[in-house]
């Protein structure tokens, strides 16, 4: 795996990295064939076996978890379509599963189809949240003339904003009145927004965002060698970036540039902390500080990333450890493996492909990040990287982890493998115990949504 060091080397655009790879493979590699099977082994089982234990139901679309500091009782879960709830958790709440309304931003959303990547996707709360009250989210709303970041061209309107907020929280209730906008970053298109949002231990926020949606990273708002790729003033999609939000010299003056972000000084790049990405829906830090990402391939290959400062991932030169071809109008494609190459791009960590990545072949497959699990209760599963696969409208979403050499394995839930549930998300409570956030159907409609503890197997 290609690691970078302190210099960060010069980016070409995505033809020239290509053409000069290109020029270097046998003319077999060169040809641009898709691969229909790209990683032919299939997916081990693991030998570890848990179960999955209820929580919480009636919720529609739980996308996320976060643990407030100081509150090691409760878990706060966030539903897409723009509510968070405080739930009691662990051995010591006093009112155990037990759930009340903590934030409402359903007014501030775009309004959400039945299917959408939209709505309340993030939420994190200061490392000095017992203190200072404060806490953050990540919102779709509708698009205001006056954006931080855009890729638009002249008199193209975006679909929406991705909207970073930060709020004021007293007595475990948040004031509505607080609201005070960090930054808004137009979107060329409805899907790939990823949301993440996690504090690292350096006490700074870190911010996931898609290279824009569409498909390809192509088309309107996305710039000729993919937003992944791209450096331009003013493109932060596909990258993750790395903000300190209680200060004041960022270029609208609503938050703090880290002085050693790998990018300083580039103009319309200070906050970028690594690029490369497609769609980095859930990200979170492991107990050694290590930044965990899963990366939604485009029709391929799904990706477990590690994140490093400068870090190039790849998207759209290459979707996992290998080649990407965008084919113009025509859907993309992977065409030949290249670990390592082009030189500066990394590599993921762990990957597996769409054919029989999750156990067998189905329609639709999305990497779900998770977390290194550091709980008491499972001790086979301690240390080890636990994430799943979405899977949607069929149902058979199922729980992932990396074994020995970081292989993936599918971790069996006892008696739901597959869950019969579209995973949405993972959460982690303060003693380091995992939940699965699903539904059934992976829509934004009806109350199937449900919060699950992973316990020992019974």
């Amino acid at each position: 795996m290609v690691r970078p060091g302190n210099t960060i080397r010069p980016l070409l655009c995505r033809s020239a990295i290509l053409l000069t790879l290109t020029a270097a493979l046998p003319a077999a590699l060169a040809q641009r064939t898709k691969l229909e099977d790209p990683i032919p082994a299939p997916v081990p089982t693991s030998a570890v076996t848990v179960t999955l234990r209820p929580v919480l139901a009636g919720l529609v679309s739980p996308v996320a978890g976060a643990v407030a500091p100081g509150e090691p009782d409760k878990l706060y879960v966030v539903d897409q379509v723009g509510v968070v709830w405080r739930v009691g958790v662990g051995p010591n709440a006093t009112q155990k599963n037990a759930r009340t309304l903590f934030l409402d931003v359903r007014d501030r959303l775009v309004r959400l189809g039945a299917r959408d990547e939209r709505g309340l996707l993030g939420l994190a709360f200061h490392p000095d949240y017992a203190r200072n009250g404060r806490l953050y989210t990540y919102t779709s709303e509708a698009a205001r003339p006056t954006p931080d970041f855009s890729t638009q061209p002249p008199g193209v309107a975006p679909n929406h904003q991705s909207v970073l907020t930060e709020w004021r929280a007293s007595g475990g209730t948040v004031d509505p009145a607080s609201a005070r906008v960090l930054m808004r970053i137009d979107q060329p298109q409805s899907n790939h927004n990823a949301g993440a949002l996690a504090f690292g231990p350096d006490n700074l926020l870190y911010i996931a965002l898609g290279d824009g949606g569409a498909g390809d990273d192509q088309g309107p708002g996305h710039a000729p060698e993919g937003n992944g790729q791209s450096l331009a003033p003013g493109n932060v999609l596909g990258k993750i970036l790395r903000i300190d939000p209680l200060g004041n010299d960022s270029a609208n003056g609503a938050y703090g540039i880290p002085a050693d972000n790998p990018f300083v000084g580039r103009p319309g790049a200070d906050e970028i902390y690594a690029l490369g990405l497609r769609n980095p829906f859930r990200m979170a830090f492991g107990p050694d500080g290590t930044l965990w990402a899963g990366d939604v391939g485009q029709g391929a290959i799904e990706e477990v990333n590690h994140i490093v400062a400068g870090g190039n991932y790849g998207w759209p030169v290459k979707e996992g450890s290998f080649l990407f071809d965008a084919n113009g109008t025509g859907p993309g494609f992977v065409y030949a493996h290249s670990p390592n190459a082009p030189a500066g791009l990394i590599d993921p960590l762990a990957e597996y492909d769409h054919a029989d990545g999750a156990g067998a072949p189905v329609a639709r497959q999305a990497v779900i990040g998770g977390y290194v699990y550091t709980g008491a209760s499972i001790a086979a599963l301690r240390g080890q990287y636990v994430f799943a696969d979405y899977i949607g409208a069929s149902g058979s979403g199922v729980l992932l982890t990396l074994g020995a050499r970081n292989v993936v394995q599918k971790l069996v839930a006892q008696r739901r493998e597959p869950l019969g549930l579209a995973v949405l998300g993972l959460a982690q409570d303060a003693g380091g115990e995992l939940y699965v956030l699903a539904s059934a159907g992976g829509t934004l409609t009806g109350t199937s949504g449900v919060v699950l503890r992973v316990a020992p197997a019974r």
